[in-house]
């Protein structure tokens, strides 16, 4: 009895471990616990209930995403984080507090205390994803989804850092579009995507674009792809510590959050002066390499 009471416990902590301290009864019952013995240990307190049928396993200090998982056990098969808690989870600046998110695939389901359960009929494979061992849905998908709660300023911010993530592309946005054409938000998704307008270039593009433009006014890089610790810079000018970088608006979209790139900060402490090129400055060379080469020859004194 004792030789089995010790192997039932040492596969629930096992299998708490794998799902962030949370478990479910239905796992408990496949494993063999009777339920006695869960209703024992939910009088002692080594289970502790979060939602119907699923628990936290050990102690009220709770791993950190101990929540999200136990929201996925208790929402049942074919679900998936989204929404708000799925863009946390990708690092995406949207606001915080609030449910956790979770999509159900195929048919609709209760929401839960504290967690608030969205629906859709299917899910293309490529809306899938997984983090920490969790399912959330796509970048791409999440995205969606928050067009139709954030507003216009929180969804560009968040579509914005999607793009310096490099975690979603344009042909991904618009294939999930597609697929979902009525979802509440594809509209206002839609509608920002055209309304950035103007023609698309690649960074390859671009910084051959820059290039020509920056020996044509006799302004000659000393590198090019340049390491910089975990950054590399597209242009580099080495007596100045100056750092240019072209934005063709595939990474970073709008040139304000281009300026506000994290590796600026990163360089700035190092000394290093980044100059932004962005497809608006590559329209108007003339005036943008004059103001680079007065920045250098600044940097010279």
């Amino acid at each position: 009895m004792g030789g089995q009471s010790q192997k039932l416990g040492r596969f629930l902590a096992w299998l708490a471990s794998r799902q962030h301290g949370v478990v479910s009864r239905r796992q408990l019952l496949a494993a063999g616990f009777s339920a006695r013995v869960i209703d024992r240990r939910l009088a002692s307190g080594a289970l502790i209930p979060v939602h119907p049928g699923v628990y936290i396993v050990g102690h009220r200090a709770v791993a950190p995403l101990a929540h999200e998982a136990a929201a996925i056990l208790a929402s049942g098969p074919r679900t998936l984080l989204a929404h708000v808690t799925a863009a946390r989870l990708l690092e995406l600046p949207v606001p915080g507090g609030g449910p956790i998110h979770v999509l159900a695939e195929g048919r609709k389901r209760q929401s839960l205390r504290g967690v608030r359960v969205r629906f859709i009929a299917a899910l293309h494979p490529a809306e899938r994803r997984r983090h920490q061992g969790l399912p959330l849905t796509s970048p791409s998908l999440t995205l969606l989804d928050l067009a139709g709660s954030l507003n216009t300023p929180e969804l560009e911010r968040a579509l914005n850092e999607a793009r310096v993530q490099e975690l979603v592309s344009d042909r991904e946005l618009y294939a999930t579009l597609e697929r979902h054409p009525t979802r509440k938000g594809a509209r206002a998704l839609r509608s920002m995507l055209a309304a950035e307008g103007g023609p698309r270039i690649t960074r390859s593009e671009a910084e051959r674009r820059a290039l020509r433009a920056m020996r044509e006014h006799g302004i000659v890089p000393d590198a090019s792809q340049h390491r910089i610790g975990p950054y590399e810079v597209d242009f580099w000018f080495e007596r100045e510590r100056v750092a240019v970088e072209v934005d063709g608006y595939r990474y970073h979209s709008t040139p304000k959050r281009f300026a506000d790139d994290r590796r600026t900060a990163y360089l700035a402490a190092r000394g290093v002066l980044v100059f932004p090129i962005t497809w608006e400055d590559l329209n108007e060379a003339g005036g943008t390499m004059a103001r680079l080469g007065a920045t250098l020859a600044s940097r010279r004194r």
